[in-house]
């Protein structure tokens, strides 16, 4: 995986990490996850909306890197920021 190829903020939660589209193994579920201090939150415009992550997550969660198929299915294109 490119490091932070689908970056979609900075972690409004440490300030030291870019959030990044991610996916549940199990459920196939699209989410952000920090890379830092690994806050999570359910779609790309919560982590402006709020600095607290949420935590309904499993923390036994398997994660993988989505498809780019599966970020535009699930509309979240828009959301990942260019990289220069």
């Amino acid at each position: 995986m490119q490091k932070h190829s689908h970056k979609v903020a900075w972690c409004s939660s440490c300030d030291q990490g870019w959030v990044e589209i991610c996916k549940d193994i199990k459920t196939k579920e699209l989410f952000v996850v920090c890379d830092e201090c690994e806050s999570r939150w359910e779609h790309p415009l919560d982590t402006v909306k709020s600095n607290i992550a949420t935590t309904i997550f499993d923390e036994d969660i398997e994660i993988s890197e989505p498809t780019e198929e599966e970020i535009v299915l699930k509309g979240w294109k828009k959301y990942i920021l260019n990289s220069y």
